[in-house]
């Protein structure tokens, strides 16, 4: 009898949630069915997309063969089922507990994305927020502050954007330096926007190696795609479409002019993590980086010891790599997802997410998240 209580208690530990809500802001790899009803190509409301979900155990709507890393960490938190909802999907007895309010194919800037039809921009996902505690009761607005706010943004600013030429002016009028720039300035006034609703604890998902994701790798020279959508999600990060310049890129590998300015892109997110951080504008605010470089780092040296053995196609999808085409309706998936970091040409399996949402959660290195985990920010 009295050796398991210590087993109890840290049961009721694991159980216990750490904040009083979580708001999600994003693209694909954290929509989990903003997108389900509005007339866009950015939608994964068919099967085989969430294959390894029982029937009813959350809508569809999810870019993966299950749970997305923002689900995970917020189970890490010790949200419990139900999940949290998507924003056009949810119930106004969900809005205090958490909402998601992330998007296919949005990004920063307003016009990101149209190439592929309807989606809600970060200025638009802001405003849904506003909307939300708008019609918060006086009690559940005054927990604002303590609940985690992720927002991971700026892949599509690149990949159905920047590197669209054809299709949008921004890489004639600016170099990748100036460009970099723009985002982060906007991005900064959304952050601030949130702040002057009530945010204070924020994670900040930086951009992967957009450049090496299977899509890329499934590219010959001389075979441009016709259209595109990016996504980014801390480690794994997902485009389908038209690149852009094929300069730099070698036949076969990955697209290092991508992968440059998405170096200037980070560098520039970090710097404004840190100088938010307790910065004038913010007092209050607490900030935390992902490092979506480092841990994608991490997937591909260390895929044997996380029991990957497929590291370059996705587990669903057509042609080379299983990334020339995303992964159509009622298509055959592989049998072993959990082999897999790929679950379609652009999209992480829930393999994958569960590593990458446990990392941030709990690792002690800044070079994954910094200043601090996203446990330590929670505990605040």
């Amino acid at each position: 009898m009295h050796m398991a209580a210590p087993l109890v208690v840290v049961q009721a530990a694991q159980q216990h949630q750490m904040v009083p809500c979580m708001y999600i802001f994003g693209d694909s790899l954290v929509d989990n069915g903003n997108n389900n009803n509005i007339l866009s190509l950015a939608r994964a409301n068919y099967r085989p997309y969430g294959v390894d979900f029982p029937d009813g155990a959350a809508p569809a709507g999810r870019f993966t063969n299950g749970r997305t890393m923002v689900d995970l960490l917020a189970d890490h938190l010790g949200f419990r089922p139900p999940l949290i909802p998507a924003y056009a999907l949810a119930e106004p007895a969900d809005h205090a507990r958490g909402l998601n309010f992330a998007s296919g194919a949005a990004g920063i800037r307003h016009e990101t994305g149209n190439n592929l039809g309807g989606h809600y921009a970060l200025s638009e996902q802001v405003e849904h927020f506003r909307t939300v505690v708008q019609g918060l009761e006086p009690g559940k607005s005054q927990q604002l502050g303590r609940c985690i706010y992720y927002v991971g943004m700026g892949s599509n600013d690149y990949l159905n954007n920047y590197f669209m030429p054809d299709y949008y002016p921004t890489a004639r009028n600016y170099d990748p330096s100036a460009y970099a720039a723009l985002l982060l300035a906007d991005y900064e006034r959304q952050i601030t926007d949130l702040y002057a609703l009530g945010a204070r604890k924020f994670v900040i998902a930086g951009v992967g190696q957009i450049g090496c994701i299977p899509y890329e790798l499934a590219r010959v020279d001389d075979n441009p795609p016709p259209a595109g959508i990016g996504i980014a999600v801390p480690g794994i990060n997902i485009s389908l479409g038209r690149g852009g310049s094929n300069a730099g890129k070698r036949k076969g590998g990955c697209n290092e002019e991508i992968n440059s300015a998405i170096a200037i892109y980070n560098k520039g997110l970090l710097a404004m993590v840190k100088r938010l951080n307790g910065g004038s504008q913010t007092p209050g605010a607490r900030l935390v980086f992902l490092n979506a470089v480092n841990s994608g780092k991490d997937l591909a040296a260390n895929a044997a010891a996380y029991g990957f053995t497929v590291l370059d196609r996705g587990c669903c999808g057509v042609g080379r790599n299983n990334g020339q085409i995303t992964c159509l309706p009622m298509q055959t998936p592989c049998d072993n997802r959990s082999k897999y970091i790929f679950w379609d040409a652009f999209h992480p399996t829930e393999a994958a997410n569960r590593i990458i949402a446990a990392k941030v959660f709990n690792s002690s290195s800044t070079a994954d998240a910094y200043p601090i985990n996203v446990s330590r920010l929670a505990a605040i």
